[in-house]
This record gives structure tokens, sequence and C-alpha cells, in this order.
């Protein structure tokens, strides 16, 4: 999903100017990454975050954030407690996904004494 989809269904719920909105992602993403950025696996497509300044950027976050970044914008910008608890949902799920592949359906076995 591109910054300029992800704008418009912020859009849709509650107006919000384009520097709000790039502040409001670029502060989502930094805590995506201080959230999820562990175990060799990172929230970016490339492994680093830029900063976005227009909606042409490209969008530095894997798909499966991108609804959940919607939810926790739309709660900066005033919207209703249940945005966040849903961005912490829906993050927590892209996380499993993304980690759920790399692990190739290994498991961790719990220690035995």
């Amino acid at each position: 999903m591109n910054i300029l989809t992800m704008y418009r269904k912020v859009s849709l719920r509650l107006p919000l100017e384009q520097q709000r909105f790039f502040d409001y992602f670029n502060e989502t993403a930094e805590e995506l990454a201080a959230t999820y950025n562990s175990f060799g696996m990172s929230v970016f497509v490339n492994n680093e975050f830029i900063p976005i300044g227009s909606l042409d950027d490209e969008n530095p976050i894997k798909p499966l954030f991108c609804n959940a970044v919607i939810d926790n914008i739309i709660f900066l910008s005033g919207g209703d407690s249940a945005y966040k608890a849903e961005f912490a949902r829906k993050a927590g799920e892209a996380w499993n996904k993304y980690w759920g592949d790399k692990a190739k359906h290994r498991h961790v076995k719990r220690v035995s004494w």
C-alpha cells in the first residue's frame, strides 16, 4: 500500500493535514521499530527507516503492518482509544505472520528439568 492510499483511508475517517499525517506516520514507524525490530527481523522493507515527507515517497513499512499504521494515525489524530488497541492487535498479527514465515514452521520447545 502506498502513502497516498494510506492518507486517503485516514482522511475518510478524520480530516487531516498532510504534514500532520507525515508526522504521525513517522512517529508510528518509530514506535513499530522500537517494539518489533528484534531477532534479525525488521518492520521496514529495506531494514532501514527513511522518514517520509511527501505523498509520492515509497512506503518504508512492510505491507502487513499498513492497516495497523492507519489505525494508529487515526488514534494520534484524536480518534477513539479503540484504534490504539486495534493497532496493537494488527501489528502483533503482522509480526507473527512474518515471524512464522521466517521460522519455516519450526517450533520452540519448552525447556524441561
